[in-house]
C-alpha cells in the first residue's frame, strides 16, 4: 500500500493533497517547503545530505547554501521549529539535515477498480487510481539544467537574409515535435477541442532511490508528455517547458501558467524500491482541481506507461492504439532524448550509434539520428538518413510517423536552400495526415510550406498557409508554436518591404518568447527587430536591440543560430561605425557557419566593411571571389546587392567594371543602381541620371527609408561632384526627414550646405553628423571631388 500521510505532533503531511495540516487547518506552504518536509520525513531513518536535499527540493545542483538555508528555515517555522530548538529538523554539521520528530505513517485507501473515473473538470478531485477524492493544492516544479563616407557605401544587401529567419524558426518548430512512438494511427476521440484552454505542461521528473538513472529526470518527463499527446491531449513540448523553467524566478505554478497559458501542470516522481520502479503523477489546475495516478513495475517505462494511461483517461484522453516500441529500444530513444534536452548533442549521437544492429535498423531510431544531425547542423547527412527512413515500408504503415519524417525532411531542405523540393515535401506531409486530427503535425507542415512559398516570393500563399497553421497549432494548445507563427508574420512583413508593420508582430513575439524562456526563438526575433529598425533608419534603437540579442550568444547551441546572431551584430556595428569590432566578429569561426540558404551573407558584410574602411580594391576582390563561386540555387537578391557593391567599389578604386549589367538583375533596386553605375563609368551622364531617377522612383514606391537613403546618397553625391548643387538640394530634401537619425544623410546635407555657401547652417549640419558618428572609425578625408566615399569630418 502507498503511504499517503505522515502524522507528527499536531501536524499531518498529506502527500496526495500536497498539504500540511495543523490541528486540521491547512498551513500555507510554498512548493519547495513542502518538498523539503516530504524528503526529510520520508528519509527520517537517516540524515539527508545537503546535495540530496537540494536535488529533491530544487531539481538541480547549482543552488547556493543561502537558498537552501532559506527553505530549511521556512520548513522549520511551518512545523513550529527553529534553528535554536531543532526539535523537528536538526542540522547535521558539514553534512545535511535529519528529521527528529516521531512520525506515524498512514496508507492510502484501497483502490476500487469499478469506481467510475470522472472527466468533468469541475467535479471534485479524482484520484485516477481509484476515483477517490484527492485534493491537490500547489504543484512543485523543478528547474532544468541550463540547457549577443556617404554614398555608395550604404548597406542594403542584408534584406535578402530575412527569409532564412523563417527557416530557422520553422526548423525549431519541426524538431521540437516529440519523436513518434510506435503506432499513432487511431485518432478516435481526438477531434478538435478547445485545446488552448486545456494545454498540459509536464515538469521534469523527480527521481528517488537510484544512483544510475540520471537520464530519468528529463527522459521520463518527455516520455510522459509524448504518451499524453498521443492520447489526444494538447501537451507543451519538453524543450518549451525547460525554457520556461530556466527563465522563471521560481517554481510557482501561477508563474508557469502565466508564461505558457497551460491549464494543467503535471508533476512526476520515479521511486526505485528494490527491483521495482514506482511512478507517481499529479496533475493540478489553477482552481485547485487535481488528479493523481501511479503504477509500479520492474521496468521504469512500463510503470510510466501505466500511470500515464490512467491519468490520460481522467484528463479526457483516449486509449493509444497499436503496439509500443520494444522496451530496450524505447529506453534507448528516451536516453537520447534526455541528452538532447540537456543540450548534450554528441552524447545523444553516441547513445544511438551504440545500439545493436536490430535497433539501428528501426525507422524511429534513424529518425532520432536525423534529429541529432539537424541540431548539429549536419543537414545533408540528416537528409540522407531521413530518405532511408522513407524508403522503409514501415514508414508507410504509419501515416502520422511518415508525416513527421516528411516535415523533418522539409526543414532540412529549406536549410539547404532547396525550396521547390521542400514545398513538395510539405505537400506530401499534408497529404499523409489527410483528415486525421493531428493539429501539431499539420500545423508544422503548413508552416513549412509557408516558408517555402515566402522564399519563392509567393507571399500571398505564404500568408494563407501561416493563417491555417495558426489555427491548427492553437487547437493543439501550444502557445509557443502560435507565437512562432505570429512572429513569422512579422518576418514576412519585413521581407515584403513593410518594416513598420512588422515591428508590432516582432515586439509581441519578443515579449512572449522571453516570458516562455524560448531562448532560440528570442534570439532569432531580436535579430529580426534589428533588421527592421535599420530599415527604418532608427539606428540607436537597432544598436540597443543588438546589445540585447548579443547577450544571448552563450545560451545558443546551434551553429547556424550563432552565425545569424554574429552577422546581424556585425551589420549593426558597421552602421554604428564601430568597424574594428565588426571586423573582429567577422573573424570569429561562427561567422562562417551560416546555413547554405544564406550563402554570401558574410562576404557581403566583408565587402561592405572594406568599403567603409576606404579599401574599395579589397571590396572588389572579396566580391569577385564570392560571385564567381555563387551557387545556382543561391539567393538572387543577395547576389544582386553584392554585384552592386562590387561595381561601386570598382568605380571608386578606378578598377574595371565587371562588364555590361546582367539582364538577370532586372528592374530591382540593386539592378537599376548597377545600370546607373555602369553608365557613369562609360561617361553617359544622361543615361546614368535616368537610371538613378528610376531607382529613386522604385525606392519611394516601396517606402523603406533605408532604400530611399541608398539612392539619395548615391545620386546626390554624384550630382555634387558635378557641381549641380541645386539638383542635389531637391533630391536631398526628399530624405531630410531622416537626416537627423542617419550619419550618411547628415554628412551629405552638411556637404550640400557648404557647397551652397551657407556656412552657419553647414556647420550645424556638420555638428549633427559628428554627433551621429559616435564611435565611427572613418578613413582619412579626401577631396570631395575625388570619390563619393570621402567622409565629412
Amino acid at each position: 500500500m502507498t503511504i499517503a500521510r505522515y502524522r507528527f505532533g499536531d501536524y499531518v503531511l498529506d502527500l496526495p493533497k500536497h498539504e500540511l495540516l495543523h490541528r486540521g487547518a491547512v498551513v500555507a506552504l510554498p512548493a519547495r517547503v513542502f518538498e523539503c518536509l516530504g524528503c526529510l520525513i520520508e528519509h527520517r531513518d537517516r540524515a539527508v545530505s545537503r546535495d540530496e536535499l537540494v536535488q529533491a527540493v530544487f531539481g538541480r545542483p547549482n543552488v547556493s547554501d543561502a537558498q537552501l538555508a532559506q527553505v530549511v528555515l521556512r520548513s522549520r517555522r511551518a512545523v513550529g521549529d527553529d534553528g535554536q530548538e531543532q526539535h523537528t529538523i536538526r542540522t547535521v554539521p558539514r553534512y545535511g539535515f535529519r528529521w527528529l520528530a516521531p512520525v506515524t505513517a498512514e496508507s492510502a485507501p484501497a483502490a476500487h477498480d469499478d469506481a467510475p473515473a470522472s472527466t468533468d473538470e469541475s467535479s471534485p478531485r479524482v484520484d485516477a487510481r481509484a476515483g477517490s477524492a484527492a485534493p491537490l493544492a500547489a504543484l512543485p516544479a523543478a528547474h532544468p539544467q541550463p540547457a549577443t563616407r556617404p554614398g555608395m557605401a550604404r548597406w542594403r544587401g542584408w534584406t535578402t537574409s530575412v527569409v532564412p529567419v523563417l527557416v530557422a524558426v520553422l526548423a525549431l518548430a519541426c524538431f521540437l515535435q516529440r519523436p513518434p512512438a510506435a503506432s499513432t494511427v487511431d485518432d478516435a476521440g481526438a477531434a478538435a477541442r478547445p485545446a488552448a484552454q486545456r494545454a498540459i505542461m509536464v515538469l521534469p521528473t523527480r527521481v528517488q532511490g537510484s544512483d544510475d538513472a540520471s537520464w530519468v529526470r528529463l527522459g521520463l518527463m518527455d516520455f510522459i508528455g509524448d504518451r499524453l499527446q498521443r492520447s489526444g491531449l494538447p501537451v507543451l513540448p519538453s524543450e518549451n517547458t525547460l525554457g520556461v523553467l530556466h527563465q522563471q524566478p521560481d517554481d510557482d505554478p501561477r508563474h508557469l501558467r502565466r508564461a505558457t497559458r497551460a491549464r494543467w501542470i503535471i508533476d512526476s516522481r520515479a521511486i526505485r524500491t528494490g527491483d521495482d520502479w514506482e511512478v507517481r503523477l499529479r496533475a493540478g489546475d489553477a482552481t485547485g482541481v487535481g488528479h493523481v495516478a501511479d503504477a509500479r513495475d520492474r521496468d521504469l517505462l512500463e510503470a510510466a506507461r501505466q500511470a500515464t494511461a490512467r491519468l490520460a483517461a481522467v484528463l479526457g484522453g483516449h486509449a493509444i492504439a497499436g503496439g509500443d516500441d520494444p522496451p530496450a529500444l524505447a529506453e534507448r530513444l528516451q536516453r537520447a532524448r534526455a541528452a538532447m534536452l540537456a543540450n548534450r548533442i554528441e552524447t545523444a549521437r553516441e547513445i544511438l550509434l551504440a545500439a545493436p544492429g536490430l535497433q539501428r535498423a528501426q525507422p524511429r531510431l534513424r529518425y532520432q539520428l536525423a534529429r541529432v544531425d539537424f541540431r548539429a547542423g549536419q543537414y545533408a547527412r540528416g537528409l540522407a538518413t531521413l530518405d532511408t527512413v522513407l524508403d522503409d515500408t514501415a514508414a508507410h504503415d504509419d501515416p502520422v510517423f511518415r508525416a513527421r519524417v516528411l516535415n523533418a525532411r522539409g526543414a532540412m531542405l529549406l536549410r539547404l536552400g532547396r525550396t521547390d523540393e521542400a514545398a513538395r515535401t510539405y505537400d506530401g506531409a499534408i497529404a499523409a495526415i489527410g483528415d486525421r486530427a493531428r493539429p501539431t503535425e499539420l500545423g508544422v507542415a503548413l508552416s513549412g510550406r509557408a516558408v517555402a512559398n515566402a522564399m519563392r516570393q509567393r507571399f500571398d500563399r505564404a500568408l494563407a498557409d501561416f493563417g491555417l497553421a495558426r489555427i491548427q497549432l492553437a487547437s493543439a494548445g501550444d502557445a509557443l508554436a502560435v507565437a512562432r507563427v505570429d512572429a513569422n508574420l512579422g518576418v514576412l512583413e519585413v521581407d515584403r518591404g513593410h518594416p513598420a508593420q512588422a515591428l508590432p508582430h516582432l515586439d509581441r513575439a519578443a515579449r512572449d518568447f522571453e516570458a516562455m524562456g524560448a531562448i532560440n526563438e528570442l534570439s532569432t526575433f531580436r535579430n529580426m527587430r534589428v533588421i527592421a529598425l535599420l530599415q527604418l533608419l532608427r539606428h540607436d534603437e537597432a544598436m540597443a536591440e543588438s546589445e540585447r540579442a548579443w547577450a544571448l550568444l552563450p545560451e545558443l547551441r546551434a551553429p547556424t543560430q550563432r552565425a545569424d546572431l554574429v552577422l546581424t551584430r556585425v551589420r549593426a556595428l558597421i552602421e554604428a561605425g564601430r568597424l574594428r569590432e565588426a571586423g573582429q566578429l567577422l573573424a570569429m569561426p561562427e561567422a562562417g557557419q551560416s546555413q547554405p540558404a544564406e550563402h554570401g551573407r558574410r562576404e557581403l558584410l566583408l565587402a561592405e566593411l572594406a568599403i567603409r574602411r576606404g579599401e574599395p580594391a579589397q571590396a572588389v576582390a572579396i566580391a569577385d571571389a564570392a560571385l564567381q563561386a555563387w551557387p545556382a540555387q543561391g539567393d538572387a537578391r543577395r547576389q544582386a546587392w553584392l554585384r552592386l557593391r562590387r561595381e561601386q567599389a570598382a568605380l571608386a578604386a578606378d578598377l574595371p567594371l565587371s562588364g555590361p549589367a546582367d539582364t538577370a538583375l532586372g528592374d530591382t533596386l540593386p539592378g537599376l543602381l548597377v545600370h546607373a553605375v555602369a553608365r557613369r563609368a562609360r561617361g553617359d551622364e544622361a543615361a546614368a541620371d535616368a537610371g538613378y531617377r528610376a531607382a529613386l522612383a522604385l525606392a519611394e514606391e516601396r517606402g523603406i527609408p533605408e532604400e530611399i537613403a541608398e539612392v539619395v546618397v548615391a545620386h546626390a553625391g554624384w550630382l555634387l561632384e558635378r557641381g549641380q548643387a541645386d539638383r542635389a538640394s531637391a533630391l536631398i530634401g526628399r530624405a531630410s526627414p531622416w537626416a537627423d537619425q542617419d550619419f550618411d544623410l547628415a554628412a551629405l546635407q552638411a556637404r550640400l550646405l557648404r557647397s551652397l555657401g551657407q556656412g552657419p547652417q553647414a556647420e550645424a549640419a556638420r555638428t549633427r553628423a559628428r554627433e551621429l558618428a559616435g564611435e565611427r572609425e572613418l578613413p582619412a578625408p579626401r577631396p570631395e571631388t575625388a570619390t563619393q566615399f570621402a567622409p565629412l569630418r
